[in-house]
């Protein structure tokens, strides 16, 4: 298959998402803290609850340039969601770009990106999120969720995928200002990574019972 027959199969598996969101109750926390514009920073493998909460809000996130990122475009439009294309590998400076100019010019509200994706190292923040808030001025928030029963696949990323029926919480962490970015970036990314990990683990003992990943 090429490019293009992933991208269609992606809208075809964003169909299918809007419909399993039907069946699921998503409740958030937290999310007066988000003010537009700014930058969500998620884990690759909590993506599929934490954008039950965002559906349609017109945001604009990264997909890279491979057949696995043909099929998450496809998806992110059909969520009413904006995709650039790259990568950390690849293309990822002309993504963050163009990014960058869809939040500044007020076509998307704001930016997220999967801070371990497309390929990890699993819950290792990578610097991409912080030079993009930075360069747009704007706060960076966490966001991380979980359910009451959930599937959790053994691929890389861990990914959880919420049952029919059952309860996703979404939660948004404090804010990340700029000022604060600024600091000296390992400990900046170590303190990011380390308040999504926190903020995780808690909602998940709270809502599943139980971590659904083991400890960073």
């Amino acid at each position: 298959m090429g490019e293009r027959s992933w991208y269609v199969a992606g809208r075809t598996a964003g169909l299918m998402l809007r419909l399993w969101r039907t069946m699921i109750r998503v409740e958030n926390r937290n999310s007066g803290v988000r003010r537009a514009p700014y930058v969500l920073a998620l884990w690759h493998g909590r993506v599929i609850p934490n954008m039950m909460d965002n559906y349609d809000c017109g945001s604009v996130t990264m997909a890279s340039r491979s057949n696995d990122g043909a099929l998450a475009a496809g998806i992110v439009d059909q969520l009413g969601l904006i995709a650039t294309r790259g990568s950390t590998s690849r293309s990822g400076k002309q993504a963050l770009e163009e990014m960058e100019e869809k939040v500044r010019s007020g076509e998307a509200p704001f930016a997220a990106l999967t801070v371990d994706g497309p390929r990890g190292p699993w819950r290792k923040v990578k610097a991409g999120i912080v030079t993009l808030a930075l360069r747009l001025q704007v706060p960076l928030i966490p966001i991380t969720s979980s359910c009451r029963r959930a599937w959790v696949l053994r691929s890389w990323d861990h990914m959880v995928l919420p049952k029919p029926f059952t309860k996703v919480v979404v939660a948004y962490g404090e804010p990340w200002s700029p000022e604060r970015l600024s600091g000296p970036l390992p400990a900046v990314l170590s303190g990011i990574e380390a308040d999504m990990n926190a903020l995780t683990a808690a909602l998940d003992r709270e809502v599943a019972g139980r971590e659904l990943w083991p400890p960073g």
